[in-house]
Protein backbone atom coordinates (compact mmCIF):
# COMPACT_ATOMS: atom_id res chain seq x y z
CA UNK A 1 0.00 0.00 0.00
CA UNK A 2 1.28 3.36 -1.03
CA UNK A 3 2.15 5.70 2.22
CA UNK A 4 0.80 8.93 1.57
CA UNK A 5 3.85 10.65 3.34
CA UNK A 6 5.89 9.24 -0.21
CA UNK A 7 3.98 11.17 -1.98
CA UNK A 8 3.67 14.74 -0.39
CA UNK A 9 5.76 16.23 -2.24
CA UNK A 10 3.74 16.12 -5.65
CA UNK A 11 1.48 18.24 -3.63
CA UNK A 12 3.61 21.23 -3.64
CA UNK A 13 4.29 20.67 -8.06
CA UNK A 14 2.57 22.86 -10.52
CA UNK A 15 2.94 19.84 -13.14
CA UNK A 16 0.15 17.51 -12.83
CA UNK A 17 1.17 14.34 -11.50
CA UNK A 18 0.11 10.43 -11.28
CA UNK A 19 1.33 7.93 -9.47
CA UNK A 20 1.13 4.45 -10.44
CA UNK A 21 1.01 0.74 -8.73
CA UNK A 22 3.24 -1.18 -11.12
CA UNK A 23 2.08 -4.83 -11.26
CA UNK A 24 4.50 -7.17 -13.36
CA UNK A 25 1.24 -9.33 -14.62
CA UNK A 26 -0.38 -6.79 -16.06
CA UNK A 27 -0.35 -4.03 -18.23
CA UNK A 28 -3.28 -2.36 -16.90
CA UNK A 29 -1.63 -0.54 -13.99
CA UNK A 30 -3.60 1.15 -10.73
CA UNK A 31 -3.90 4.28 -10.66
CA UNK A 32 -3.42 5.90 -6.81
CA UNK A 33 -2.31 8.68 -6.85
CA UNK A 34 -3.36 12.37 -8.94
CA UNK A 35 -1.78 16.00 -7.56
CA UNK A 36 -4.00 18.92 -7.50
CA UNK A 37 -2.41 20.59 -10.49
CA UNK A 38 -3.67 17.04 -12.30
CA UNK A 39 -7.26 17.51 -10.92
CA UNK A 40 -7.00 21.02 -11.88
CA UNK A 41 -5.16 21.13 -14.95
CA UNK A 42 -6.71 17.60 -16.96
CA UNK A 43 -9.43 17.34 -14.19
CA UNK A 44 -10.15 13.54 -14.25
CA UNK A 45 -10.28 12.03 -10.61
CA UNK A 46 -9.43 8.54 -9.88
CA UNK A 47 -12.45 7.16 -9.76
CA UNK A 48 -12.94 8.09 -13.49
CA UNK A 49 -9.23 6.68 -14.36
CA UNK A 50 -9.06 4.56 -11.80
CA UNK A 51 -6.34 2.54 -13.99
CA UNK A 52 -4.08 2.49 -17.04
CA UNK A 53 -6.94 1.16 -19.21
CA UNK A 54 -9.90 3.88 -17.92
CA UNK A 55 -6.89 6.35 -18.63
CA UNK A 56 -6.34 5.52 -22.01
CA UNK A 57 -9.92 5.41 -22.77
CA UNK A 58 -10.25 9.04 -21.57
CA UNK A 59 -6.84 11.00 -22.62
CA UNK A 60 -6.93 9.35 -26.08
CA UNK A 61 -10.71 9.03 -27.00
CA UNK A 62 -9.87 8.48 -30.55
CA UNK A 63 -9.28 4.77 -31.16
CA UNK A 64 -6.28 5.69 -33.77
CA UNK A 65 -4.63 8.49 -32.11
CA UNK A 66 -4.11 5.54 -29.28
CA UNK A 67 -2.69 3.65 -31.48
CA UNK A 68 -0.42 6.50 -32.40
CA UNK A 69 0.66 6.97 -28.88
CA UNK A 70 0.98 3.14 -28.24
CA UNK A 71 3.49 3.52 -31.14
CA UNK A 72 5.27 6.43 -29.43
CA UNK A 73 5.54 4.34 -25.97
CA UNK A 74 6.82 1.64 -28.06
CA UNK A 75 9.26 3.43 -30.35
CA UNK A 76 10.62 5.42 -26.92
CA UNK A 77 11.12 1.93 -24.99
CA UNK A 78 13.67 0.79 -27.51
CA UNK A 79 15.68 3.72 -28.12
CA UNK A 80 16.28 4.49 -24.09
CA UNK A 81 18.95 3.15 -21.96
CA UNK A 82 18.02 1.81 -18.56
CA UNK A 83 21.43 2.04 -16.63
CA UNK A 84 21.29 5.49 -17.86
CA UNK A 85 17.74 6.97 -18.17
CA UNK A 86 15.80 8.26 -15.79
CA UNK A 87 12.44 8.93 -17.78
CA UNK A 88 10.35 7.89 -20.80
CA UNK A 89 9.28 11.04 -22.31
CA UNK A 90 6.83 11.11 -25.31
CA UNK A 91 4.56 14.22 -26.54
CA UNK A 92 1.00 13.62 -27.18
CA UNK A 93 -2.45 15.81 -26.88
CA UNK A 94 -4.54 15.22 -23.97
CA UNK A 95 -8.44 15.32 -24.03
CA UNK A 96 -9.02 16.81 -20.78
CA UNK A 97 -12.30 16.39 -19.05
CA UNK A 98 -13.14 20.14 -19.76
CA UNK A 99 -13.69 18.54 -23.06
CA UNK A 100 -10.26 20.84 -24.65
CA UNK A 101 -7.26 18.86 -25.90
CA UNK A 102 -3.72 19.81 -24.39
CA UNK A 103 -0.42 18.73 -25.51
CA UNK A 104 1.91 17.47 -23.06
CA UNK A 105 5.89 16.18 -22.56
CA UNK A 106 4.31 12.97 -20.81
CA UNK A 107 7.48 11.86 -18.72
CA UNK A 108 7.06 8.32 -16.95
CA UNK A 109 9.71 6.99 -14.37
CA UNK A 110 11.94 4.16 -15.01
CA UNK A 111 13.04 4.00 -11.44
CA UNK A 112 10.87 4.96 -8.64
CA UNK A 113 11.30 8.27 -6.81
CA UNK A 114 7.92 7.64 -4.80
CA UNK A 115 8.46 3.91 -2.97
CA UNK A 116 9.39 0.78 -4.42
CA UNK A 117 6.07 -1.18 -6.72
CA UNK A 118 5.00 2.47 -7.73
CA UNK A 119 6.17 5.07 -10.28
CA UNK A 120 4.88 8.77 -11.17
CA UNK A 121 4.08 9.99 -14.89
CA UNK A 122 4.74 14.04 -14.43
CA UNK A 123 3.04 16.24 -17.71
CA UNK A 124 4.63 19.08 -18.93
CA UNK A 125 1.85 21.20 -20.53
CA UNK A 126 3.21 22.47 -23.59
CA UNK A 127 0.40 24.06 -25.22
CA UNK A 128 -3.20 24.70 -24.58
CA UNK A 129 -6.33 24.12 -26.32
CA UNK A 130 -4.91 22.09 -29.37
CA UNK A 131 -6.97 21.82 -32.54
Amino acid sequence: MLNPSSTKHFDNIKQPVLVVEYNQDSLNHKLVYQNNSFKNIIGWSLSEIPDKDHWWKKAYPDAQYQKVVENLWEIEMESIDLDADEFVIITVNIMTKHNNMKRFDVKTELKSSVTKGYYAVIFDEVSTDVK
